[in-house]
């Protein structure tokens, strides 16, 4: 070997040698000087690294029915939440997530995610995870995937009040119905705490509470659960039998105004993000106005009798069956002749209504219209609420005020509608509607008088007797009472369609005490006898009251069953018609 060579490699290995023992002394002198000298800059860099602040999730407030029944529950979920920075340095982990179904990411959109995302260090990749799902999620141990704990609003009945409580959003946040009106009392506060964790997101510590979370407050509302479910069931079976396009219930009980069921089919999904848009999401039983046809002549005959101008019994001639208004026609549907105030009611004379009313000053069936509560908020509380319309009493003629008397040239809500039946059967005294659980009923305003309101509960009761239009609203042991309504509906266009309708009914039970006004409206059934409100409304009225009896506790008052008005469906459609 060349000594010249051996002396050369010799001294390369010393140079190297040096320098690596040079830079094992920098690196030894530096972590001395660290641990020694500076020891604030490793500890404020650790404390940097390990503790976070961590939202502590409070719980928003229930919404419960009046017997306690829970609607609305804030549920645990939980969020997978991807820190990008941390993340997109392991390609390897990407296809870790994206083999866990439950995850229900692909690669390519984890990439995207983190692409798009690449300076930040949060970013919700998957919300609203079942927390048992989340954790199996976690314990993959991934550096940069944690859980972010929430609560969720979860609505145990579904589509059959999903429309009148509404729903949050991902921020538990009321959006729409009862959630949204009363949210200032059911929202919650998250707090805050500082937390240590390591490497995989873990909590170690926690160091110190910076806010407490704050619980929102419950709620208890009007709704009768079981009453609310028995309606929606029964509009449910109507609407779909009659291929109507939509269908509305309203329950309220006279004696307080509280709201004991409105509901509307279809419906939607709350539980569902993705069903809660469109028209399902309103419930049309609040927020939707018609106009109401033949229900309406309740308050001609209340201003009448309240006129002292009027009986039940004083005659009234609707011969031929029609007659002119300021060259407009009024008519009938058949020619009754003679008859007397409650036949007006019974067999639904537009003829009779608009006799009597053209015999008052029209300030005064103005006023009763107004002191029922037309054209005003019936309880102010729900998001969307319908005021209902009628024309100025000076910017009318006669012949549109005597369309007017029965039902028509006026719109109003279902639950206006119900609330005017309400007053009737609470001895003349107007409620505000509450759809809230209410102890003790407010004074309300006197509409009538008690007299007035008793004599039309006797006439209305003539409505579901034989002859009358509403003998299908008719139910086992009770006496009910109430009024059929069939109407077209207005064209945006122009006028009224000729083949679409508006079939309603409005009626109380018992009769001799009310406990329930129930009011129903389906909208456009199909097939000519289920145009009539007498044939496809009063029958969910039937099913509705039945059930409120039940739930209610409410004994019969009577014994006997009338065998005349519990004949099959098929006989009665045409005594319905032709009543």
């Amino acid at each position: 070997m060349n000594p010249s060579s051996s002396v050369f490699s010799r001294h390369r290995f010393l140079t190297i040698l040096a320098i690596l023992l040079l830079i094992v002394g920098l690196v030894v002198g530096r972590l001395f000087y660290l641990a020694e000298i500076d020891k604030s800059f490793l500890r404020d860099k650790g404390m940097a690294e390990a503790d976070h602040p961590l939202i502590v999730p409070a719980y928003r407030g229930l919404i419960l029915d009046r017997n306690g029944i829970p609607l609305a529950i804030s549920a645990p979920i939980d969020n997978i939440v991807f820190d990008p920075k941390v993340l997109i340095q392991s390609p390897a982990s990407w296809e870790q997530l994206a083999s866990n179904s439950d995850l229900g990411l692909s690669f390519d959109q984890i990439k995207a995610m983190l692409s798009s995302h690449a300076n930040s260090q949060y970013f919700v990749a998957k919300r609203n995870l079942p927390p048992a799902v989340a954790e199996e999620i976690a314990s993959m141990q991934i550096p940069g995937v944690y859980i972010e704990k929430k609560h969720e609003s979860f609505y145990p009945f579904g589509p059959a009040i999903a429309q009148l409580i509404g729903f949050t959003d991902f921020n538990d946040t009321g959006q729409d119905g009862l959630e949204l009106a009363f949210n200032k009392q059911l929202q919650a506060v998250n707090g805050r705490e500082l937390v240590t964790e390591n490497a995989l997101g873990q909590v170690l510590t926690i160091d110190s509470m910076i806010k407490r979370p704050s619980d929102g407050q419950n709620l208890t509302i009007s709704i009768d659960s079981r009453i609310q479910y028995a309606a929606y069931e029964a509009l449910e079976n109507e609407v779909t039998s009659t291929q109507a396009t939509s269908g509305s219930v309203v329950v309220l009980d006279p004696q307080t105004g509280e709201v004991l069921a409105a509901v509307s089919y279809p419906s939607f999904n709350p539980n569902s993000y993705t069903d809660r848009s469109g028209t399902n999401v309103k419930d049309r039983a609040i927020t939707d106005t018609f106009e109401p046809g033949s229900t309406m002549k309740v308050i001609t005959l209340a201003a009448a009798l309240d006129s002292g101008k009027y009986t039940a019994t004083t005659p009234i001639d609707t011969d031929p069956g029609f007659f002119f208004v300021d060259g407009n026609k009024i008519r009938d549907d058949g020619n009754y002749g003679l008859i007397d105030t409650t036949a007006v009611l019974t067999k639904s004379s537009n003829v009779g209504i608009s006799k009597i009313a053209l015999s008052l000053p029209r300030e005064t069936v103005y006023s009763m219209f107004t002191n029922l509560g037309i054209g005003s908020s019936p309880s102010g509380m729900f998001p969307g609420e319908a005021n209902g319309f009628m024309y100025p009493a000076d910017s009318v003629g006669d012949f549109q005020f005597a369309t007017m008397t029965f039902g028509y040239s006026v719109s109003v809500s279902l639950l206006q509608l119900a609330r005017v039946y309400a007053a009737i059967a609470n001895n003349g005294i107007l409620l505000p509607v509450s759809f809230l659980k209410i102890d003790s009923p407010p004074s309300g305003t006197r509409a009538m008088s008690a007299k007035t309101a008793q004599t039309l509960i006797q006439m209305l009761q003539t409505v579901v007797g034989p002859g009358g239009t509403g003998i299908l609203a008719n139910i086992p042991g009770y006496e009910v009472a109430g009024k059929t309504g069939t109407a077209h509906q207005v064209n945006p266009q122009g006028g009224y369609y000729r083949d679409r309708y508006n079939a309603l009914f409005v009626g109380l039970a018992p009769a001799d005490n009310p406990r329930v006004v129930i009011a129903v409206r389906i909208d456009n059934p199909q097939g000519y006898y289920n145009s009539f409100g007498g044939v496809s409304a009063a029958p969910v009225f039937a099913q509705v009251a039945q059930q409120a009896m039940h739930v209610l506790g409410i004994p019969p008052d009577k014994s006997q069953v009338n065998q005349v008005l519990f004949k099959s469906q098929q006989q009665l459609l045409q005594e319905v018609v032709e009543a």
